[in-house]
């Protein structure tokens, strides 16, 4: 039995597994090592959510289906490319969203407050922490890139065996 052959026998648990680690890491690095999120951090997070819930589903009743594997494979690559354009803005490539770069002023009170206090959040264009040279965002658009191929394969594989 090959590598592919047992991924897909646990088509649901291996989704929910490759969805769940980025989660993880994102929680413990806000919780644990105090690395506030902005804006375009958390939508990176709001894919592998959805992964995770149809990974859980499909382990739960037991589907093995290449229509599964597939629309994981399109939650993880959306998460990279809101990965892309994060890593981007980090890079000054393009503009990033006036709520997150400090180019807008504040539309009301608590908003202006928020801002003289110094609670707003995080900004987008910059890189809190980097590894190896990438940043969060970057590493994000490795992972998820990874996670979409390996989803993407399994789906071929698995509608490729059911149409023999």
């Amino acid at each position: 039995m090959s590598l592919f052959d047992r991924l897909d026998a646990r088509l649901g648990l291996m989704i929910a597994v490759l969805a769940a680690l980025p989660l993880a890491a994102a929680l413990i690095a806000q919780y644990v090592f105090g690395l506030a999120p902005c804006p375009l951090c958390v939508w990176q997070r709001w894919p592998y959510l959805a992964a995770l819930v149809l990974g859980a589903a499909a382990w739960a009743l037991g589907w093995r289906s290449g229509w599964l594997a597939a629309a994981a494979a399109l939650c993880f690559a959306a998460s990279a490319g809101v990965g892309v354009f994060h890593a981007g803005v980090e890079e000054g490539l393009w503009q990033g969203l006036e709520t997150c770069t400090g180019a807008g002023t504040p539309g009301d009170l608590d908003a202006l407050r928020s801002q003289v206090l110094g609670t707003q959040p995080a900004r987008c264009d910059q890189v809190p922490f980097a590894f190896l040279g990438l940043s969060i965002a970057g590493w994000n658009v490795v992972y998820g890139g990874f996670a979409a191929m390996l989803a993407l394969t399994l789906a071929v594989r698995s509608t490729g065996r059911r149409s023999r």
